[in-house]
């Protein structure tokens, strides 16, 4: 009987996690604000089964792009509409109803994966924190590859796992078509390593058999990724030059502009407190707090299950939390283990303070569902940038200069039956070009000229308003455009903060990429001195 409690507890968690990561998949209209959509919807619009089959994209594995290709394909097959591999927007539907639902397995992996190493309830506490995860909810919507990667690595441990118990070469073939098929989504996958690696050390350290099951395991990985990312060699210099220029942004190496954002950032530091932002405050708080009291206790008691179960997270952790670049994404593979974690230390809590552990367990539980439906609300509602986009061909007249700032999302976006971007004289500002005399002038010079200026996120200003060593004009001109003192007033604002029960959670404290594709602030001010250049200038050299 409990076992079926139990059972029937787990089906409604993955059907309420389903619901939350397949609502409102088109969240943006169309409109594909997420960078990385764009350049996956472009690779697999080149690929034309089976006579090109380079995506010419090495960013990712070609892994899913290939799989959003031949959904595309079954797709045309048997619906009227045969555009599903060309439009860039069903592209993207698509990869995100298969982010979606690898998402929602997710869910039920976890809760095996969990009860294998621990018990049922920490498995269906577990399984809790991981469907109500706001980040794993957020990067659902996305059709990006982030939850495929969670999905392929609680499956390497369950394999890994079984193959303590039963090293059999059918349990090391699917191990390496997993992890073929992992490395074949990203590269970065292959730090998944670290888990079949570690099993081997602890179960079968000075085993012959052992060695060349490991090696078969190896060979069939191999051969796998190359079925799906063959143009990772036969397209050699093209991937070796994109992996290049990956590191180097990641590392630090090469400053990028849309990394300035980790200029002043602490490792490990700042992506701790991100963990608050992604999870919710009592999984980041009870997580972190497991992971200590774990890994000190099963180190003592030499527990390998345990010590396998962290292996991953920590080095994973330990690693890519020391780059340079920081964006909440790379976070999201070991997001699972911190909810097993905060499940465990909640669960062992309980059984040493059976109150207060109940206490601390339903607090949890209320932060946790309070968080991820605040985050949930934002595809409740119109996207910041098309409501934007309405109350600009509803207010703003036809024929005005539009300044919209370079590598932004420039507004307004096309909408049917309301308008068109060519109904105004868009213009670009170039804000991330070195300040120096000639900027000053440029900025005089169109801030006179100009009609409204929009910002469509915090993407510039909220790096760039910081860094006054590096761009002091600029970080000047934000605070003077914000003061109104160049002439120009905020006349309107949209935004969309996660949101429950009338209490609203401003988010702008979080990295950048967690608000500035589905919710960000956008604000539009109109020139309402109409100051002239001499003027404007002058006003940006003094103090």
């Amino acid at each position: 009987m409990q076992n079926k409690l139990f059972y029937f507890v787990l089906l409604l968690i993955v059907l309420s996690g389903g619901f939350l990561r397949f609502f409102n998949l088109n969240w943006d209209e169309n409109h594909m604000f997420h960078p990385d959509e764009r350049n996956i919807a472009m690779a697999v619009a080149r690929i034309k089964f089976f006579k090109q089959m380079n995506p010419q994209f090495f960013a990712y594995g070609s892994f899913p792009i290939y799989l959003s290709a031949g959904a595309g394909e079954v797709l045309n097959h048997f619906s009227k509409e045969k555009n599903w591999n060309s439009a860039w927007e069903k592209i993207n539907l698509i990869g995100r109803s298969i982010s979606a639902f690898f998402s929602t397995i997710t869910i039920l992996v976890i809760f095996f994966l969990t009860k294998k190493i621990f018990n049922e309830k920490v498995a269906i506490l577990a399984s809790f924190f991981v469907a109500f995860s706001a980040s794993l909810i957020q990067h659902a919507h996305y059709g990006t590859v982030e939850s495929l990667l969670v999905f392929f690595c609680l499956i390497l441990y369950l394999i890994s796992f079984e193959i303590a118990q039963n090293p059999s070469l059918l349990n090391y073939f699917l191990l390496g078509l997993v992890f073929g098929v992992s490395v074949a989504t990203k590269i970065s996958a292959l730090s998944f390593l670290i888990v079949p690696a570690t099993v081997h050390l602890f179960y079968f350290p000075l085993s012959k058999k052992g060695y060349f099951k490991f090696l078969f395991f190896l060979l069939i990985s191999f051969l796998v990724f190359f079925l799906f990312s063959p143009y990772t060699f036969l397209d050699w210099k093209d991937f070796k030059n994109s992996m290049n220029y990956e590191y180097n942004v990641a590392s630090g190496k090469w400053e990028v502009v849309y990394t300035l954002q980790f200029k002043k950032t602490i490792p490990y530091l700042f992506q701790i407190k991100n963990f608050f932002w992604q999870t919710g405050p009592a999984v980041a708080f009870f997580g972190l707090s497991g992971a200590i009291f774990l890994f000190f206790t099963s180190l003592f008691k030499l527990e390998k299950d345990k010590l396998i179960f962290l292996s991953f997270p920590l080095a994973y952790f330990l690693y890519v939390g020391r780059w340079h670049t920081k964006f909440v994404r790379y976070m999201v593979p070991i997001l699972p283990f911190l909810c097993v974690l905060a499940a465990y230390f909640l669960i062992k809590f309980k059984e040493k303070f059976k109150k207060l552990g109940l206490l601390l367990i339903l607090l949890a539980f209320l932060l946790t569902l309070f968080w991820s439906l605040a985050v949930f609300s934002v595809y409740k509602r119109e996207q910041t940038r098309i409501s934007a986009s309405k109350w600009i061909y509803a207010n703003i007249p036809r024929g005005s200069i539009i300044y919209n700032e370079h590598w932004d999302d420039g507004l307004p976006v096309s909408l049917a039956n309301i308008g068109i971007p060519e109904f105004y004289d868009r213009r670009e500002l170039t804000i991330y070009e070195p300040d120096n005399e000639e900027k000053l002038n440029y900025y005089a010079e169109k801030l006179s000229e100009g009609d409204y200026i929009i910002i469509s996120s915090r993407r510039l200003w909220g790096t760039l308003i910081h860094l006054e060593e590096k761009y002091p004009l600029t970080s000047k001109y934000y605070k003077l455009l914000f003061s109104g003192r160049l002439g120009y007033k905020k006349i309107a604002e949209f935004s969309s903060y996660p949101r429950l029960f009338g209490i609203e959670i401003n988010d702008d404290a979080s990295e950048e990429t967690f608000q500035v594709f589905d919710h960000p602030v956008v604000m539009i001010f109109k020139n309402v001195e109409k100051k002239p250049k001499e003027e404007i200038e002058k006003i940006l050299i003094n103090k």
